[in-house]
């Protein structure tokens, strides 16, 4: 554990996962980290971020009619073009987790290019 709200989860061959608790203190907000090398792209490091993304036709101040009109438009954007576009938070609210989330950034890019430059260790 590198800090309270990071941890390692797994580490692997060719991967390592950590996860960094959001401070609003819902575990659905959590950042998953993947830091992660293919043999057959030894040049790169992949560094894959997971967060669950949700929408909801309820954010802010609105009535039923109004919710029902994000609703309608969400579907058909998502119907005729594929995709929505969405964002989502995430809060470091104190110099101790945002070292944390640092810390386990650059101990995952170490571990990855070790195993890179030493791929049977």
């Amino acid at each position: 554990m590198i800090n309270t709200h990071v941890m390692k989860l797994n580490e692997f061959d060719d991967s390592i996962y950590y996860r960094v608790a959001c401070d609003c203190g819902s575990s659905e907000d959590d950042v998953t980290i993947e830091f992660e090398f293919d043999k057959a792209c030894p040049e790169f490091i992949f560094l894959n971020f997971h967060k669950n993304v949700m929408w909801n036709s309820n954010w802010g101040k609105s009535n039923w009619i109004q919710r029902a009109w994000r609703r309608i438009t969400c579907s058909l954007k998502m119907l005729f073009t594929g995709n929505i576009e969405l964002e989502e938070s995430f809060m470091l609210k104190n110099e101790s987790n945002i070292d944390g989330f640092i810390e386990a950034l650059t101990e995952g890019k170490e571990r990855i290019k070790n195993k890179v430059s030493c791929p049977n260790g």
